[in-house]
């Protein structure tokens, strides 16, 4: 049998008796298959309650037999008189089969539980909360992720009180800021509907809370919306009256958010920005060789409306410019503070703040003053000899460009961002004929394969091509059950007017109830996954009842 890396197979109609091996992904996943054996061809045959996937090595750490030793090969005299004796093997122990079963029926037990609490709290309004030194975190992931962010956010307060001091007013000083995480993009979006698709999440003055989703399939990216608008919540408790301008404040925060996160010895999280962005970083690359690039001067200036993803990335990469070197990295860090603080040597405008901002009234230098600052800060005499060092740095960076544009398009089609579809597609078709060395290639092109090119049998085909790649990765099984299904949903969840429909044929019917159920059974922590698999299963009775 001639694989690539992985090939769904039929569901099984058989008896598996009850039973599980454990299973050790290579990116340190633990999953309980009902078997997991060797093949002579040196692979790994997954049986899942919903069906079997062949694997290669490549995606498997280690496997541990367990449970039913049926055809399990003894390694030594000491395994084959436990095998005599009826012993089985669990978690790297033998055991009497009583033991065993008493043990498996405490594991199903706890699991059974695990679900029950995770369904109990999969509404917001029953969402789990914990309160830190400065924050109320509220969420209906999990404990575990709420334990998580909680962590993160504190440790990014430390990390920012030390670079640039946080010392808000008295009254702030009490107030602790709500975080609310939701468990996905559709609870997101339900729960602000005002919000464009497109928003990954947000921080609002007026009800003092920061807002986002846990991203099950990529969990980077929510650390990063994470730090980026915990950003905006720091530099509002910096000066309550200060309104920022656009291209400073959301270059600040992208920067500060792009960070690398890690734990020491002791276990605690520690927080390093300035993580490069090499599709940002393509994106001015071209704009330079093309002459199409924002000048500094104009940069300076820009308004809120004219800022876009383009004006983006100039922005975060003029910041990442500064802070490339110490000396310019602490100059920028000083001016930032004075900014924030309303510290610079400047008279601030005062402003009507608007319904949505319960300070009444906000300040700001104008665009002139700020940049006048920032140069006189840096020593910069010559603007348009500074606009060509910072070029130059920026053009100089050596990237993998078809990676940078995969990365770019896979952004784009995941925020949802329409007028860049276009672009989105030629740089994914450019990743695909340079083999870029991601197994999200086929099904970030199976995405734009819906949304761009209103094609389901193109999506079809690439998420079956992203699944032999990549086996084990329960989005991609996700996304192709709902193309099987015939509804696709972008955040998982149907709307609440919403029905499946299921008219496709009886084949693609039974595909999706596989897929749906593999998904479930790869990320059993994500709840989305599980609610959509049981209202699909409804669905499915209908169907069959007909």
């Amino acid at each position: 049998m001639r694989l690539t890396n992985c090939l769904p197979l039929a569901c099984l109609a058989l008896a598996l008796p009850v039973s599980a091996d454990r299973l050790v992904t290579t990116d340190g996943r633990v999953l309980e298959v009902k078997k997991a054996r060797e093949t002579e061809e040196g692979h790994y045959r997954l049986v899942f309650e919903n069906g079997e996937l062949l694997c290669t090595k490549d995606h498997v750490a280690s496997v541990e037999i367990e449970g039913d030793m049926s055809d399990y090969i003894p390694k030594n005299d000491d395994e084959r008189d436990k095998l005599e004796q009826g012993y089985v093997r669990y978690e790297g122990k033998w055991m009497s089969k009583p033991a065993y079963e008493a043990e498996l029926n405490r594991r199903t037990d706890e699991a059974r539980a695990r679900t029950g609490e995770l369904a109990a709290h999969s509404e917001f309004h029953n969402a789990w909360e914990t309160e830190t030194k400065h924050f109320i975190v509220k969420s209906n992931t999990s404990p575990e992720l709420l334990e998580y962010y909680a962590e993160l956010l504190e440790a990014y307060y430390s990390l920012m009180d030390d670079r640039i001091g946080i010392k808000p007013t008295p009254s702030m000083k009490r107030t602790k800021m709500t975080v609310n995480i939701y468990k996905s993009h559709e609870d997101f979006m339900r729960a602000n509907p005002d919000k464009s698709p497109s928003v990954l999440g947000y921080f609002w003055s007026f009800n003092n809370t920061l807002n986002f989703f846990h991203d099950y399939a990529e969990p980077e990216r929510s650390d990063w919306v994470a730090l980026h608008e915990c950003t905006h919540l720091l530099t509002y408790l910096i000066d309550q009256d200060y309104l920022p301008q656009i291209w400073f404040n959301e270059a600040v925060a992208d920067y500060f958010g792009s960070s690398t996160i890690t734990r020491d010895k002791r276990g605690r999280i520690e927080i390093e920005p300035g993580l490069m962005q090499i599709d940002r970083v393509l994106t001015v690359q071209q704009a330079i060789r093309e002459k199409k690039d924002i000048s500094l001067a104009d940069l300076f200036l820009i308004s809120r409306d004219d800022f876009h993803g383009f004006q983006y990335a100039h922005a975060w990469s003029f910041v990442y410019f500064l802070c490339s070197d110490d000396k310019t990295r602490k100059t920028f860090e000083r001016f930032f503070k004075d900014l924030y603080t309303l510290d610079l040597n400047a008279k601030a405008e005062t402003l009507n703040a608007g319904f949505n901002d319960k300070t009444g009234t906000r300040k700001r230098y104008s665009p002139e003053d700020i940049r006048d600052g920032l140069l006189k800060k840096l020593k910069v005499k010559d603007i348009e000899a500074f606009d060509k060092e910072w070029k130059d740095f920026i053009a100089a960076i050596e990237i993998d460009a078809p990676k940078a544009r995969f990365k770019r398009a896979f952004n784009t089609v995941r925020q949802f961002n329409q007028d860049e579809f276009q672009t989105a597609w030629e740089d994914i078709q450019a990743a695909l004929e340079a083999n870029v060395d991601d197994t999200r290639v086929h099904y970030a092109r199976g995405l734009l394969q819906l949304f761009h090119k209103s094609s389901f049998k193109g999506a079809k085909s690439d998420f079956e091509k992203a699944i032999e790649v990549d086996p084990l990765n329960a989005s991609f099984h996700f996304a192709l059950a709902q193309v099987h299904s015939g509804t696709f949903r972008m955040g998982g969840r149907m709307g609440d007017d919403d029905e499946w429909k299921l008219d496709v044929p009886a084949e693609n019917v039974e595909a999706a109830k596989r897929e749906f159920g593999l998904a479930t059974e790869l990320a059993p922590e994500n709840d989305v996954y599980r609610t959509l698999n049981e209202e699909f299963l409804k669905a499915y009775a209908r169907f069959h009842d007909k």
